[in-house]
């Protein structure tokens, strides 16, 4: 595992966008973000940063909300990377929850990315959940066993709601994953990551270039 440990959640920040500005001036062109508290604060710090590139953003999940819904990810990132406006040429790719169809939505998100040419990402940030789940790729949902599909819905029982989601094959696929974990609670799954377990975060992690930065509270 390539655990990369920071004294804290703005430090741990301040590393990961150095790291995806870097991967931008040296080409990166395709980045996928997830949604969350940890990594917001990290969109906006690149809102104040992005370079005059043309890059396309991918959304890794949506809750099925309206993008003007506040648990909206495509809002929060379109909102927070957009703050000092936008470089020519810059594209976001999000779920189209106001289609109100689950399976349309991923339907349409798989149309969408072929027709902007994408095959593979460059990178991806994502999180890791309570119980090991990332993206919306949770513990015992049907959608960890989707492999030739680029996007998929996903009912969850315990939320009682729907989520669309990139699948484990084009995480898996892109040339670098980035984990970001922050805090006391992600302790004992990222131990658990660690022994072996098999969560969803492994299964998209496990064998492919992944770094993991954590801050000491995460690492123990």
């Amino acid at each position: 595992m390539n655990l990369r440990i920071f004294d804290n959640p703005p430090d741990l920040v301040r590393a990961a966008a150095r790291t995806i500005l870097q991967r931008i001036d040296a080409g990166a062109r395709s980045i996928a973000l997830s949604g969350g508290s940890t990594p917001k604060p990290l969109y906006e710090m690149l809102g104040r940063e992005l370079p005059a590139a043309a890059v396309t953003w991918v959304v890794v999940d949506e809750r099925y909300v309206p993008i003007g819904d506040p648990q909206s990810n495509a809002g929060m990132i379109e909102q927070t990377l957009s703050a000092s406006g936008i470089p020519q040429g810059t594209r976001l790719l999000r779920f189209r929850t106001e289609l109100r169809d689950p399976d349309r939505t991923a339907e349409e998100f798989a149309r969408e990315w072929k027709t902007l040419g994408l095959t593979k990402l460059d990178l991806v940030v994502l999180g890791m959940g309570d119980d090991g789940h990332t993206a919306s790729l949770f513990p015992g949902t049907a959608v960890l066993q989707i492999e030739d599909r680029i996007a998929a819905a996903v009912y969850v029982p315990r939320l009682d709601s729907w989520r669309v989601t990139l699948t484990s094959t084009v995480l898996r696929e892109a040339g670098l994953r980035i984990v970001l974990a922050a805090g006391a609670k992600k302790r004992p799954i990222l131990d658990e990551v660690k022994a072996g377990a098999d969560h969803p975060i492994a299964a998209v992690t496990r064998g492919v270039e992944t770094w993991w930065f954590v801050d000491r509270e995460a690492a123990g």
